[in-house]
């Protein structure tokens, strides 16, 4: 279903025979919503053709839920991954981001309501190191100035502190998928003095290199930066494994 049709859709004036409410009966309902409850819908932020199958068979082994988990090819794209219990749901979520062949997966949890067309992956959640603080400002207040202006903060990594071993902060945040993602920041001390921070990002993949956006090919960048102009603002050295 391109994107063409769902305008086209979404912007057709019904008639009057046509914009006849119909009710629609469902048997077992609060059954059905339950099962819903424990899905999430899923989709690879990429433009290439994915391999369902072999996706499929490497999500059950890496999650190893096995066939606990069912996991449906909605069509374009969209899947719905279907769990057994709130905690493996809770683990796959606190988890990401995964990946399959380089392509970030994208995961939203099911809501009543939500169809295939309003369906939207505008955010990934990723581990953030900050590096470059001054030994005095890592700290969890930090955590929340900086993270704040990454993406929303979902959650802060506090053991290293509190064992006062911390050489960088870590921080999860919610990334959008619609800007570069940021490569550091200026922060200014308590004193006033300026202080320049580097970011790193856990486990990222799909990274376009010339203008630091996420899961589009070379030919799809509106980036005017080219690798002719010299040395690129994005590389290798914004990944971290884990």
């Amino acid at each position: 279903m391109d994107t063409n049709f769902i305008e086209r859709l979404q912007s057709i004036h019904l008639t009057e025979e046509e914009g006849e409410v119909r009710k629609v009966r469902s048997e077992n309902r609060a059954k059905i919503l339950e099962e819903f409850s424990l899905s999430l819908m899923g989709r690879f932020h990429t433009t290439k053709p994915i391999n369902f199958w072999a996706a499929k068979n490497l999500r059950r082994s890496v999650w190893k839920l096995g066939h606990d988990l069912k996991i449906t090819d909605i069509g374009e794209g969209l899947m719905q991954f279907k769990f057994s219990m709130e905690s493996q749901l809770k683990w796959v979520l606190n988890n990401g981001p995964w990946s399959f062949d380089n392509h970030l997966l994208l995961l939203k949890r099911w809501e009543e309501g939500m169809t295939t067309f309003i369906v939207e992956f505008n955010i990934v959640p990723i581990w953030v190191q900050v590096w470059g603080l001054p030994f005095d400002l890592i700290n969890e207040k930090a955590r929340k100035d900086i993270g704040g202006g990454i993406g929303r903060v979902l959650e802060m990594d506090c053991k290293a502190i509190a064992a006062d071993q911390a050489c960088f902060l870590q921080i999860r945040v919610e990334l959008p998928l619609d800007k570069p993602i940021q490569r550091g920041a200026l922060v200014l001390s308590p004193k006033g003095v300026r202080v320049q921070i580097a970011f790193q990002y856990e486990r990222l993949v799909g990274l376009y290199f010339s203008c630091g956006k996420l899961g589009h090919e070379a030919k799809e960048c509106l980036s005017k930066v080219s690798a002719t102009m010299g040395e690129r603002l994005y590389g290798e050295w914004l990944k971290v494994g884990v």
